[in-house]
């Protein structure tokens, strides 16, 4: 299945509040745009994607561990914490999105939480991989 870049940041942008309504504050209030900018920032990057669906893939790391260790330093200038000390609310709307992306984005039919080792970083102790995509997926 090709997937376009364009048509990936169109789908989630246009149905992210419709499929994960709890989480509709995440992309609609400007108070958490920064963290949504910065999720829409990495699937615009095909590069950075392509490496989240491999990682993802091929050794079952969530994209949230990906995402948030690829950003890092950008998440510490975010949330003017040391470790980067991430609101529930915001934690539970990263996961949201990258299940959008996986999910109804890329068509993954299956997932798994995992505990993932963020707790010095983030305060992040779950989060989901995604499995068996209905097709082959190539990014164009």
């Amino acid at each position: 299945m090709d997937i376009s870049i364009e048509s990936l940041v169109s789908k989630v942008t246009s149905d992210f509040s419709m499929k994960y309504t709890h989480f509709k504050e995440f992309q609609q209030n400007a108070y958490y745009s920064k963290y949504w900018n910065k999720c829409i920032e990495a699937i615009s990057d095909k590069e950075l994607l392509s490496n989240l669906i491999f990682c993802n893939d091929i050794f079952c790391i969530p994209p949230v561990k990906t995402f948030l260790t690829y950003f890092e330093n950008d998440f510490v200038v975010l949330t003017g914490h040391e470790n980067a000390e991430l609101e529930i609310f915001v934690k539970k709307s990263i996961g949201a999105f990258w299940g959008m992306v996986f999910k109804y984005g890329l068509n993954y039919q299956e997932q798994k939480s995992v505990t993932v080792s963020m707790n010095k970083m983030f305060l992040v102790s779950t989060a989901t991989y995604f499995s068996n995509p209905r097709e082959k997926i190539t990014l164009i």
